[in-house]
């Protein structure tokens, strides 16, 4: 199997490092000074929960204009990075390849045989133009939701914080033999890669905190244990999750934890800074959108009020503007 890491930051770097330690032949995507130092002296992975500090050398390259197609393309950037790079990733495609976007947040794919009222419907807020949708094709996508969390510590150094878990599904949920073999794929590699019953409940359940979380902590500079612990931070993201909530009970996403306890689960991480907060202290750009405005675009298609979405979004893009990371 073919095997190509577009994108290889945090997630990208750790699932291409496990893939090519288990003895699979994995191309990189990177940039900057991260494909400098991976291209002159190789990927560096270190991690406690797999007793792993190892440096891997890869075929590593900055664009894909004569690579070739692959079989498996697992696309590890960021939803706003995700539209600009459509046609560098559709060059190493073929009608036969695999696609799995490792996105937080509301995926472009995520009305493709959804059926009913919504079937098919197009994500305005995070691919505008249709630009993936028609590109692409969903059809090549399996679905995935990211539960570990890793850094670049520095260009050509990933390291592992903690977690293993990584949901699989295809969009109409049917155990395939192609989303078999991706499990069995990840699974031999060290991940926990299960397939999911109901990929999107899977999906919802992490997005309900991603989109509320991640946004408040750049207004508030909070991790998550503090804003579960304040009365103030704590109301503002229950009601946030409820609303979201909505949406999905119009939509008949099964819910899968209740908010009590989504937050308790949130507050016993500790005081973990979110990604976007992460970001944001780094200026780097920041996917509000994908995880944020998108349900604001739900809420209307379902004709669900989300005052409270609305209002920490429009916080969260205004911290955003003016620190220069929002994404242009």
């Amino acid at each position: 199997m073919k095997i190509c890491i577009f994108g290889a930051g945090a997630i990208g770097g750790m699932i291409g490092s496990l893939l090519q330690n288990n003895g699979k032949e994995v191309t990189l995507i990177a940039r900057g000074e991260h494909y400098e130092e991976i291209k002159k002296n190789g990927l560096v992975f270190k991690s406690e929960e797999y007793n792993l500090d190892i440096c891997q050398k890869f075929d590593v390259y900055n664009n894909t204009e004569k690579l070739g197609k692959f079989d498996l393309v697992i696309n590890g950037l960021k939803a706003h990075s995700s539209n600009k790079t459509v046609s560098d990733v559709n060059n190493i495609l073929d009608k036969n390849s695999v696609l799995l976007p490792t996105l937080n947040g509301v995926p472009w794919w995520f009305f493709y045989e959804f059926g009913g009222a919504f079937n098919n419907y197009k994500i305005k807020s995070v691919d505008p133009g249709n630009l993936q949708w028609n590109t692409f094709d969903p059809s090549r996508v399996i679905g995935c939701v990211v539960y570990p969390a890793a850094i670049i510590k520095k260009p050509g150094y990933i390291e592992h914080l903690e977690g293993k878990r990584l949901l699989l599904g295809e969009p109409n949920n049917l155990k395939t033999e192609r989303v078999q073999s991706l499990s069995k794929l990840l699974f031999d590699a060290g991940l926990k890669a299960p397939v999911s019953k109901n990929i999107r409940s899977d999906i919802w359940l992490k997005l309900i905190g991603n989109s509320s979380f991640n946004p408040l902590s750049i207004i508030t500079q909070s991790t998550l244990k503090e804003m579960c612990e304040s009365f103030e931070t704590k109301s503002i993201v229950m009601s946030m999750m409820k609303e979201a909530n909505l949406i999905a009970d119009k939509l008949e996403i099964p819910i899968k934890l209740d908010i009590e306890k989504r937050v308790e689960g949130a507050r016993l991480v500790g005081d973990h800074k979110t990604s976007t907060l992460q970001d944001y202290l780094s200026q780097k750009p920041l996917e509000i959108d994908a995880l944020t405005k998108s349900l604001i675009e739900l809420g209307d298609l379902t004709g669900i009020s989300t005052p409270t979405i609305k209002t920490i979004y429009n916080l969260a893009k205004y911290f955003a503007i003016k620190n220069s990371c929002y994404p242009q």
